[in-house]
């Protein structure tokens, strides 16, 4: 029992087990009660809140609820305003009944379970004091007119996003709203599919209105300048749909918009910039604008607002990064120009953006060399300048950057050697730099790099940024706060995928294929214990294939083709559980094949190029007199030179000289074997001649 509490928080422990019947008795004072976050299961049942009439507030989200909620949740003396069951695993159609008698419910959170069917018309009915109602991430289904909100007049906040099966009809039939929401998320709702996916008409209405999603709906048409310009929208998401046209275009030239998250990403939006953008979105925080179909040079009014994030990637514009964006003082700690055609130096030489965490400019046109303002941004983390045209050394400076995560420097022109100062970048995860012309050997100093080495990278802080959510949060009316999508293009097993969030933050790669590497591979590389792909194809490598890479028991993708390694493939290797990715074709290989575990899975194209492997998948059995089992290799290295055309015409060589000079060196020595030489040698010439006289 509580007893006379009046309010019990019991969130964020370990509770499980199920809610009691008895813990609300007959003089239970109590109007609070949190047990949010927790591993509670079981069926919610009327009997454990029927003697709660005190209870004000319930909170259960983020357990292990399950099955349906019961007709009669609350009895008829309930006070309850606030009730959350958000993040369980709560199933059923939702009934009116269930809420029947909470006639002071304000708040009610249903989103991330299991319902499904339609929502009950009655639950919004003229007496209705709901304000806050959230029901996304569920499985409803059916279509949903937006009238059934007609007299919800009370209703501030309505969240019916994620309900992939349910589609929302805001144009019909013909309903006057009566409600000011300030909060609205309609993504990947299937809106107005009846009416030509157009825009709700309503949302002119919304004067209070402040954060709008109405991304993945497959909206047509061009953006409104009514909803740009609204004086109370502060964040708008229209990503993902099918919005063409031209940005402002018909927008007077003097209006300014309140807007200051914008995210219009994943269209067909076209046309340039306008140059005095600056001017008509002058509050802008964050703006995500890529995957469009934008040209032109990007406005040098942009550096006049206090951006933290600005990305306009995959589009088509041209010219040079404006100094005003790099300025020194800007706030940018997100910049995404890449897949561009943009050309000129990679930044302005005066570039000092000392918040940036991310630059990615990669795809784009950029010549010389990496610029040296990269050493103005103590706090990056990542750059990206994959696929330029840049060329030079790496430079040492680079190297000692304190804090970067990931360097990605593919496909463009570098040279020179990797120096051993890359060893002190103890933070780096993936170190990309395949497809350039770095020569000379691997530094062996690989190990001291503190995340690839280390048993646990969940320690590692500094890659929190990483794990920011999306370009700008929609959660709840009170969080109107930043959370930055990264996402970058990484290549792991032959593919590229995108990576963002928690997933991008645990990658662990290093590529160096397609260079000009030598020497062997280092010992050291075996202690990298958090290393998930490794491809070092298409080098000049030589040497054995290191014992100690069977301790990379976390590696996904190992790549060593095409290279001069030699040896046998360690038999170890079979304890690397992980790996799903594996070749070393095209190098001088030679024993038996390890075909156990995961290994058994790989097929002989892995192993093409390597004439002297054998054993499964390879057609070559190891028990012919031509193969050769594995602890035999000098053996078989001798039988090989033996053989070679070479070996044959050297014995030739040196067989003739050493019988010519035995021969003469006879003749010097014995006089009389000289004598009977030269007469014999004289009988052959007169026999010549009278050969020759008849």
């Amino acid at each position: 029992m509580i007893g006379n509490l009046e309010g019990l928080y019991l969130s964020n422990n370990r509770l499980y087990g199920n809610l009691l019947p008895s813990i609300f008795s007959n003089q239970s004072k109590i109007e609070y009660f949190d047990v949010s976050a927790n591993q509670l299961d079981g069926v919610l049942s009327f009997s454990t809140f029927a003697n709660a009439s005190s209870l004000q507030e319930l909170d259960l989200w983020s357990n292990r609820f399950h099955g349906n909620l019961p007709p009669s949740l609350f009895s008829k003396q309930s006070k309850i305003e606030s009730f959350d069951v958000s993040d369980n695993q709560l199933d059923g159609v939702l009934s009116f009944s269930t809420f029947a008698n909470a006639s002071s419910l304000m708040y009610l959170g249903l989103s991330s379970n299991r319902f499904h069917g339609n929502l009950p018309p009655s639950l919004f009915s003229n007496q209705s004091k709901i304000q806050w109602f959230y029901v996304s991430d569920n499985q409803l289904d059916g279509v949903l007119s937006f009238s059934t909100f007609a007299n919800a007049s009370s209703l501030q906040a309505l969240d019916l996003s994620s309900n992939c099966n349910l589609e929302i009809e805001t144009e019909s039939p013909t309903w006057v709203p009566t409600f000011q929401l300030n909060y609205l998320n309609l993504a990947n709702c299937s809106l107005n599919k009846k009416n030509g996916h157009v825009l709700p008409s309503f949302i002119t209405t919304q004067v209070a209105l402040q954060l709008l999603d109405l991304s993945h709906n497959l909206i047509k048409g061009s953006i409104p300048c009514q909803l740009l310009f609204n004086t109370s929208i502060k964040a708008l998401s229209l990503r993902s749909n099918k919005i063409d046209g031209f940005l402002f275009l018909g927008c007077h030239a003097n209006r300014t918009s309140s807007l200051v998250f914008f995210d219009m990403s994943n269209n067909n939006v076209k046309g340039s910039l306008p140059e005095n953008i600056g001017h008509l979105l002058p509050h802008l925080y964050s703006v995500d604008m890529s995957s469009n179909a934008l040209q032109g040079i990007i406005p040098w009014s942009f550096g006049n607002l206090s951006f933290e994030a600005l990305d306009l990637s995959n589009n088509k514009l041209s010219g040079t990064i404006p100094q005003s964006l790099t300025r020194n003082g800007t706030p940018l700690v997100y910049l995404n120009l890449s897949n561009n055609t943009l050309e000129g130096e990679m930044l302005p030489r005066d570039a000092n953006m000392k918040s940036l965490e991310c630059l990615q400019l990669g795809g784009n046109q950029f010549q010389g060399m990496i610029s040296p303002a990269i050493s103005n941004s103590p706090s990056l983390l990542i750059l990206d300048i994959r696929n330029n045209n840049l060329s030079g050394n790496i430079p040492k400076w680079l190297y000692d950057h304190p804090r970067l995560v990931q360097v990605l420097l593919s496909g463009n022109r570098f040279e020179g050697h990797l120096l051993r100062r890359m060893c002190q970048m103890e933070s780096l995860q993936v170190f990309d730099i395949s497809d350039n012309h770095i020569s000379g050997g691997i530094p062996s100093c690989l190990d001291n790099i503190t995340f690839w080495k280390k048993s646990s990278p969940s320690s590692n802080g500094s890659n929190s940024f990483m794990e920011k959510g999306p370009l700008f949060s929609l959660a709840h009316p009170a969080q109107l706060e930043p959370k930055f999508e990264i996402k970058t293009d990484l290549r792991v097993k032959h593919e590229v995928h995108a990576y963002k969030g928690i997933p991008l933050s645990m990658m662990t790669i290093i590529d160096m294929s397609s260079n000009q590497l030598t020497g062997n591979i280092p010992f050291e590389m075996g202690e990298l214990l958090q290393l998930r792909s490794l491809n070092l194809s298409n080098n000049f490598l030589t040497g054995s294939i290191p014992n100690s890479f069977q301790n990379l028991k976390n590696m996904e993708s190992l790549d060593l083709s095409h290279n001069k390694l030699s040896g046998r493939i360690p038999f170890e290797f079979v304890e690397m559980t992980f790996l799903s990715v594996f070749s070393v074709a095209y190098n001088n290989l030679s024993g038996r094949v390890p075909f156990e575990r995961q290994f058994s899975t790989f097929k002989s194209q892995c192993y093409d190029g390597n004439p002297d492997l054998c054993g499964d998948p390879l057609p070559r059995n190891c028990s012919t007199p031509n193969q050769i089992e594995p602890g035999h290799e000098e053996e078989k290295e001798e039988s090989r030179i033996i053989d070679s055309p070479l070996f044959f015409y050297a014995f030739v060589v040196v067989s003739y000289a050493f019988g010519f000079w035995v021969f003469f060196g006879i003749l010097i020595i014995k006089k009389n074997w000289r004598h009977i030489y030269f007469r014999a040698i004289d009988r052959i010439i007169e026999s010549c001649f009278e050969m020759l006289n008849r």
